[in-house]
């Protein structure tokens, strides 16, 4: 793909200013799907890409994730993925090929509904996109690109499922650009930082968090919720017990100004699920993925599931009456072992 000097007027003589949830997300099937909105309005500077070379970086991308997935081979991924996204498709790949077939290697599509380009002309650089929903009727995806240098490609940093009838909220047009969001920005209702916290918080703490009250109900949560049911009732015929706990990982956090001033955040967090019976007891892997990242290791009376997960959140200006939006997530098994 070419890369872009920013583009200056000559006005200007300075510079200017990524156990998997699938039962869940299926219900996109028989809900509105998610629709952005476009405000042509509200720009200063100009985007860091072109609407052309986004669309470049978005097949340059799609191919390397093809070329992949047709061979569960994940040596080639760093080409065009990091962070967070290089991980969890690493790890999925892993499993794909340990069980087989691909059916839990997350579709990414390539057709999307909008671009979200930022103004940045610092690095990294980030840009967005929502793709047109799946052929499998799944949620459609959010997507976040990063250029760490101005002589490194975009590539895939993260991405979410979009909750079904979730409602995005507006952005500038593509080819006008969109403000990046500092993670320390008091502008907002709370900072990109805080509200990945305080979010961990409430799906470790649930209503008993000091936060609950900032956040509505979403899939996430429930899933949190009924995971924890499922696993206490055979785990209770050992004396057994089960907890999960969710952290930010550090850096992993980026935001995007919204049209109506406002942060979209996309961020990605660990969680560690214990599950633990009566000495002498085993305790085995219990979905598919959970038994190919396994293997043969010998159960013991601790299981240890770890998983990566990313979210997308909305955050309102400071003085929005209402709270924090969660809008999609992923939240994938990546590791399974006895301690």
């Amino acid at each position: 793909m070419s890369q872009r000097t920013p583009r200056r007027s000559t006005a200007r003589t300075a510079a200017v200013a990524g156990a998997v949830l699938g039962a869940l997300l299926l219900a996109g099937c028989t809900s509105p799907v998610p629709t952005p909105t476009v405000d042509e309005s509200s720009a200063t500077a100009e985007p860091a890409l072109t609407v052309e070379q986004m669309a470049e970086v978005r097949e340059a991308v799609g191919a390397t994730l093809e070329a992949a997935n047709a061979t569960n081979d994940a040596s080639q991924l760093a080409t065009r993925l990091a962070g967070p996204a290089l991980s969890l498709r690493t790890s999925q790949l892993g499993v794909a090929a340990a069980r087989g077939n691909g059916d839990l290697v997350t579709v990414l599509p390539t057709a999307v509904q909008q671009d979200i380009i930022t103004t940045t002309e610092s690095w990294p650089r980030q840009a967005y996109a929502v793709t047109e929903q799946p052929e499998d009727l799944q949620s459609p995806r959010l997507l976040a690109y990063e250029q760490t240098t101005a002589r490194d490609p975009y590539k895939l940093w993260a991405w979410v499922r979009l909750f079904p009838s979730v409602k995005l909220p507006s952005f500038a047009g593509a080819a006008v650009g969109s403000e990046s969001v500092p993670l320390d920005d008091p502008s907002l209702l709370m900072t990109p930082t805080d509200a990945v916290a305080q979010y961990a918080d409430v799906l470790n703490l649930g209503a008993g968090s000091g936060f609950a009250a900032s956040f509505a109900d979403d899939p996430l949560r429930a899933w949190v919720a009924t995971n924890a049911q499922t696993q206490a009732a055979p785990l209770a015929t050992a004396a057994g017990t089960q907890t999960m706990t969710f952290t930010p990982t550090p850096d992993e956090a980026r935001a995007v100004r919204t049209a109506d001033g406002g942060a979209m955040v996309m961020a990605a967090m660990t969680a560690l699920e214990t599950r633990t019976a009566e000495e002498g007891a085993k305790i085995t892997p219990g979905t598919e993925t959970e038994k190919a990242l396994f293997g043969a290791t010998e159960p013991t009376n601790v299981l240890n599931v770890g998983y990566t997960t990313m979210v997308a959140m909305y955050i309102p200006p400071a003085d929005a009456t209402t709270g924090v939006q969660v809008l999609g997530m992923e939240n994938i098994v990546t590791s399974v072992a006895t301690s």
